[in-house]
Parts: structure tokens; sequence; C-alpha cells
């Protein structure tokens, strides 16, 4: 079984982003990326990568150590006018049809050996409209769980030292 490489994981959906037909910019949930991009030139549609969370499990029928990752991502669509309700309604739509897109890339990927995510939780998946986020911006939020990662929690004695160091920094 595969491990979660940060690397990996962060590139897949960078790929996914610019493989898609729609997709015109890729963004990782840093706030300061974000607004850093809001004052430049924030390419729309974007899939804004969400923060990777997880919990740790023992396998009960194993020796394994299982890594469930939160993962999610957030697709959004800018909104020139503030009082364009039909085009609110069609970024949503459009976003929302990315978003599944997206999540059926996904699951397809899971089953093959090149892909660095081991599987998807179906039963998992959720997702929310957002709605005047940024600076008028709109779409949704997938958030799923990926499963069947092995975390190696065994101690490799080559990371220590023998005595501690002098000159750290800190309190």
């Amino acid at each position: 079984m595969k491990s979660l490489n940060v690397i990996s994981y962060v590139q897949y959906f960078k790929s996914i982003a610019s493989l898609h037909k729609s997709i015109k910019g890729f963004y990782i949930m840093d706030i300061n990326e974000v607004l850093e991009d809001l004052r430049g030139d924030l390419k729309y549609p974007a899939l804004v990568l969400n923060s990777v969370s997880g919990f740790v499990s023992k396998n009960t029928n194993r020796d394994n150590i299982l890594n469930t990752v939160k993962s999610g991502f957030l697709i959004i669509d800018h909104l020139n006018e503030i009082s364009d309700f039909a085009g609110e309604i069609c970024i949503l739509g459009n976003t929302f049809d990315i978003g599944q897109a997206i999540l059926a890339k996904i699951i397809h990927d899971c089953s093959l050996d090149s892909s660095p995510l081991v599987g998807i939780d179906i039963d998992s998946i959720k997702y929310e409209m957002m709605d005047g986020i940024f600076d008028n911006d709109y779409g949704f939020l997938f958030t799923f769980d990926l499963c069947n990662q092995i975390m190696d929690l065994s101690f490799d004695p080559t990371f220590w030292l023998t005595q501690p160091k002098s000159g750290m920094s800190g309190f």
C-alpha cells in the first residue's frame, strides 16, 4: 500500500487543474497566496486545494497503521457585478459541474497504479455552496476522505542525535 506523499498530493491536484478544460488557476488554501493574487491576477475558474488534515488508526486485523487523509478543494469563479443574481446562479452551476468532474477523475485515478492516491471513501464526500468569498467569488467546496494510506511510524535512529545540539534558537 502507498503512503501519503505531500509533494505528490499537491502535484496531483495541480495536474487536475491543468488538465481540466475550464480551470484556469490553481492555488493552495494559503490565504496569503489567494489575497496576493486578488491584488494581481487571479485566474478563474480556479481550483483551490484545501489544507490537509487527517487521523491515524491501527487496523485491528493487521499490523498496519492507517492514515485517513481529510482532503478537499474549492472551485470558485468571479462575479463582476454583485447584483447579477442570474450570473451568480450560472457560476454556481458551472462550479458544481467542475467539482463533480474532478471527483469522477479522482475515483477513476484511484484505480490506477500510477496514482498518488490510494482510495476515496465515496460515503465521505460532502459539498457546500460558497457565496461571496474573497472578492465576489462564488463556487462549491468539496470534501472527502482518502483512505487506506499506510503511515510508517517505525523508529528510525538516523533522524536522532545522541546528544542535544547547542545553540538552538527559541526559548
